[in-house]
């Protein structure tokens, strides 16, 4: 059975991102860690001489947390029972500490496949979990993770996108998803930008579609020198309901996300992005 590791501070938008998660658990057939962390804050030994007061500090601020998981846990597994998941296995998680390193110790300790975390973009849980430098995290974590925009519901996935530029170190990301969307009985469109027209490109091209011919696999090749048009074109067009990047390109899927603002709110906030980890150099 595969395991989804879900982050979350049970805001809005991670509840929205949870719903989005039991509904890709039916569908694989998946379990889902529910993990909820919090740090403890440096308090100031001003106070030397009373230690006793700085533990109450610490514990009272334990406690607080504590009950705020007690309350918010019953409301997930209503989520569950409300969109007819209630037969999902859910583990939940209250862990104190920095949250990357407790996601890191739960993927090596419960062998998680992927991640599955809502984003608005801007949140304050979102800088908490990826801080100023998203590609810091995805370069830390080794399993492909789902973020989920606050607009996304979850429906059958039947297209999943794949951005290239036809380097070698995405072959590996690629046969992953291509091996996702056959399980599911999806299509793989995958997507390459040409700036000006290079005929030695077009070979490499001709070169991928002998190596990945699998009848579940498109290729679409633009020329426009406008790279964030076409790949919010070859969304809409191509009706694509997973968008997959290997995480190098992060920064550009960041930008094209969270920065487009105008065209994010017509109809690409509810698109989510699936970060793949990036082959190591021998």
């Amino acid at each position: 059975m595969k395991k989804i590791l879900f982050p979350t501070d049970f805001s809005e938008t991670a509840n929205n991102a949870f719903v989005y998660a039991l509904k890709l658990a039916k569908s694989i057939g998946a379990e889902i860690y529910v993990l909820n962390t919090y740090e403890m804050p440096v308090i100031s030994t001003t106070s030397a001489g009373q230690p006793e007061l700085i533990q109450n500090v610490y514990n009272s601020i334990e406690l607080n947390h504590f009950e705020n998981y007690k309350k918010e846990v019953p409301k997930l597994r209503n989520i569950a029972e409300q969109i007819d998941c209630p037969d999902i296995k859910l583990t939940f998680i209250f862990e104190e500490g920095i949250m990357l390193s407790i996601i890191q110790k739960i993927i090596s300790q419960e062998a998680i496949d992927f991640i599955v975390m809502g984003t608005n973009g801007n949140s304050g849980f979102e800088k908490k979990l990826l801080g100023s430098n998203t590609v810091h995290v995805m370069e830390n974590v080794d399993i492909p993770i789902l973020s989920v925009p606050r607009k996304a519901e979850f429906k059958r996935l039947n297209n999943f996108g794949f951005a290239t530029m036809l380097r070698e170190s995405d072959k590996p990301g690629l046969r992953q998803i291509i091996k996702i969307a056959q399980s599911l009985n999806a299509d793989m469109k995958i997507l390459h930008v040409l700036r000006k027209e290079n005929p030695k490109t077009m070979e490499v091209l001709e070169d991928w579609k002998k190596e990945f011919n699998e009848s579940n696999v498109s290729f679409h090749t633009v020329l426009n020198e406008k790279l964030e048009d076409s790949v919010f074109f070859f969304i809409d067009d191509q009706l694509i309901d997973v968008m997959c990047i290997v995480k190098r390109h992060l920064n550009f899927f960041e930008k094209l996300f969270t920065t487009s603002l105008s065209k994010q709110l017509s109809y690409h906030a509810d698109v989510p992005v699936l970060v793949l980890k990036e082959p190591k150099n021998n």
